[in-house]
């Protein structure tokens, strides 16, 4: 019995892959009351695992699982639960881009399969 349930959490964290995506906050007017609010709406969301809000860009960068919310999800509770809009940022990896096609696809096509590994598949190299 028990090692199933080691199994099972195990397997869990190894097939869990997060992602991350940036949205454009508008309406944000001070650094110290409305950051905070943003983070701690999407903190409150299931599924959340971190917010990084920016005010400086109006940009919050939240990582999330996808197995348990998407981003139109996340999008539409934090419409709801705050008075900022939101838009999804279309330009998430313009550096990485610009990086690759001066250089080669093996770039793009290294950083795409980074992104498909979970935290402790890349921590052990599997």
């Amino acid at each position: 019995m028990t090692k199933l349930i080691i199994t099972t959490i195990i397997s869990t964290f190894l097939f869990s892959v997060p992602s991350t995506t940036i949205f454009n906050v508008e309406g944000m007017s001070c650094a110290s009351g409305c950051a905070p609010k943003v983070n701690k709406a999407a903190m409150e969301i299931v599924g959340v695992e971190s917010c990084d809000v920016n005010f400086i860009d109006s940009k919050a960068v939240i990582t999330y699982d996808s197995e348990k919310v998407s981003e139109s999800n996340i999008l539409e509770a934090l419409k709801a639960n705050t008075s900022y809009k939101y838009n999804l940022n279309k330009d998430i990896n313009t550096s990485s881009k610009v990086a690759c096609d001066s250089k080669t696809k093996e770039c793009c096509n290294k950083t795409k399969e980074n992104q498909k590994k979970s935290f402790i598949q890349r921590l052990f190299g599997f």
